[in-house]
């Protein structure tokens, strides 16, 4: 059985905004929501709770309120909200719609030279989130838990022994931080995951780390974003048409639907020719990407299914199993319009119609009932998520 879990960094441009918040962040998901609702799909927003703290320690209070009240109506209609965290945020500067704050926070295992400081920070805003996230959702949702943590950034590494430690303390028992094959270098992101035992699903611990399989029910359950490479001909014909449409319309100056802020490490929007052709330039190379392609919606929905379908195959699985295999995509409310929706169902139909039968899709609180019934037991006992002795059939999402 697949097991496909839809998913969204429920999230702002990190280098700056173009248009207010509510337009970046708000209006998007919202038709996200909708578009999942019509087609029959949960879908995960995994909330970046620290963006919230900040704005309202600056006492800019209309964006954490409108996106509270969007996080718990999509609880209310059967969708699920889980932990994001940019730790960055705690120091940030927001000056004329520009997020200014320093790189080395950006992630948990840089945001202190010093071991144990880093520990204690992270299992504090860890703690924070679920807490967060806990008190803002139950009240409308009595079974709700916070169970699962997408990385911002996908930053595990450095120190991943620390935060997989910090995860695990704090309750979460799922990470979907990990895309298969995956690297990222910049001044900010450190991110390497091409040494994975397997595309499919295993368990990370503080004692084994990324590379090495833990023992089942030890530590975290990985459900990774499907990812994939392309071979030259198929990545040309995939991803060269919207690498080239992309430059092409920054080189035009033409913002298109979606330009609505700035990545954290994308050169800053500029009408000088100069300005426009090293924009244009790295974001055709972003979108082409080498041979690389991860399940995350784009505008076009055949890289998505050839991604899907060489993910599984790279994961072993095969028709029919019964074993569950588990794997997510990945959206950007902030960056979606019309396109990356028909696109949405262009894909959501096709998969359903290749597998029939042997597919459904779920939230992550969905998906941790099922993988906690199946966790060995000592003496006939499940530990559940909160530690307390139990079943082990978590909550309905």
């Amino acid at each position: 059985m697949i097991h496909l879990l839809y998913s969204a960094d429920y999230e702002l441009f990190l280098g700056g905004i173009d248009q207010p918040e509510e337009a970046v962040l708000i209006e998007p998901t919202a038709r996200l929501l909708a578009c999942c609702t019509r087609i029959g799909i949960p879908l995960t927003l995994f909330a970046d709770v620290a963006c919230l703290w900040r704005y309202r320690a600056l006492g800019l209070d209309r964006f954490p309120d409108l996106a509270e009240a969007q996080l718990v109506e999509a609880i209310q209609n059967g969708h699920d909200v889980q932990s994001h965290l940019h730790p960055h945020w705690e120091t940030t500067r927001i000056e004329a719609g520009r997020f200014h704050f320093d790189p080395s926070s950006y992630l948990c295992g840089t945001c202190s030279p010093d071991p144990e400081a880093r520990r204690r920070r992270t299992t504090a805003w860890l703690r924070r989130a679920a807490t967060h996230l806990t008190e803002l959702l139950t009240p409308h949702a009595p079974d709700y838990r916070c169970i699962a943590f997408r990385a911002g950034g996908y930053g595990l590494q450095p120190d991943e022994a620390m935060l997989l430690a910090a995860l695990h303390e704090t309750g979460h028992r799922i990470d979907s931080s990990i895309i298969p094959g995956f690297t990222l270098h910049t001044p900010m992101q450190r991110v390497d995951f091409t040494r994975l035992p397997a595309h499919g699903n295993g368990w990370i611990a503080p004692r084994t780390g990324l590379n090495k399989p833990a023992p089942r029910g030890e530590g975290l359950m990985e459900i990774p974003i499907g990812a994939c490479r392309f071979t030259p001909r198929h990545r040309l014909a995939l991803r060269l048409p919207e690498a080239l449409r992309q430059g092409w319309e920054i080189l035009l100056n033409r913002s298109g639907p979606a330009a609505r802020g700035t990545p954290c490490n994308e050169p800053i929007a500029t009408t000088s020719s100069a300005g426009r052709i090293k924009r244009a330039w790295w974001r055709f190379n972003t979108v082409l990407a080498r041979d690389f392609q991860r399940l995350e919606l784009g505008t076009d929905p055949r890289p998505l299914l050839a991604c899907f379908e060489d993910h599984l195959r790279a994961s072993g699985y095969r028709e029919g199993q019964e074993d569950p295999l588990f794997v997510a995509m990945n959206i950007h409310p902030k960056g979606i319009h019309a396109g990356h929706l028909a696109a949405l169902e262009r894909f959501h139909d096709r998969v359903w119609r290749r597998h029939a039968g042997e597919i459904r899709t779920l939230t992550f609180q969905q998906a941790w009932r099922l993988v906690e019934a199946g966790i060995p037991t000592e003496n006939g006992v499940r530990i559940s998520v909160h530690g307390e002795p139990g079943a082990g059939q978590g909550s309905k999402a």
